[in-house]
């Protein structure tokens, strides 16, 4: 894999949108899990530092866990708990817990072109810190930031079996 070149990415044309289930909405303290099936609210617990972006999960996914790929939605605009947004992803974060891959799809708005930058990488790595530090016994790792290839690659590797296209538009 290639490591991403710090600066503006914009989403190459042949780039497949994907429809992202947002749980929790950016600037909250409250971080909502819902039924990634049925998109039922199942639990909220409050986080020790507020989502810097709107979380949550691409739609027809499933990673080794059997849960959706995680996403970040890099954008200002507010997107509200329980919406569904088609993104294009423009970048991968790698993410290791316990050892284990928990990387997260970094995608934009149609139309958007966010700077991804050293510090976007500080922003993630320190709220990534800060959620888990009240759990010592998780080792959490915040690697690189890839580019919008190894995101699509990492998506089509995880597309749910049995989906033609998984959501994607």
């Amino acid at each position: 894999m290639r490591p991403n070149v710090w600066g503006v990415l914009r989403p190459m044309a042949s780039s497949k949108r994907v429809r992202i289930f947002v749980e929790t909405e950016s600037g909250s303290n409250v971080r909502r899990v819902y039924d990634e099936t049925t998109h039922e609210l199942l639990s909220t617990r409050r986080v020790v530092s507020p989502y810097p972006f709107p979380y949550g999960f691409i739609l027809g996914t499933t990673t080794e866990d059997g849960s959706a790929v995680d996403c970040y939605v890099l954008t200002a605009k507010p997107i509200r708990s329980g919406s569904v947004v088609e993104g294009e992803p423009v970048g991968l974060v790698e993410q290791f817990e316990d050892g284990e891959v928990d990387h997260k799809v970094l995608a934009i708005l149609p139309g958007d072109a966010p700077r991804i930058d050293a510090d976007l990488h500080e922003t993630l790595r320190s709220f990534t810190d800060a959620l888990f530090r009240p759990f010592p016994s998780v080792r959490v790792e915040v690697g690189r930031i890839l580019g919008a290839h190894e995101a699509r690659v990492f998506i089509t590797s995880h597309r749910a079996a049995g989906l033609s296209g998984g959501g994607s538009t």
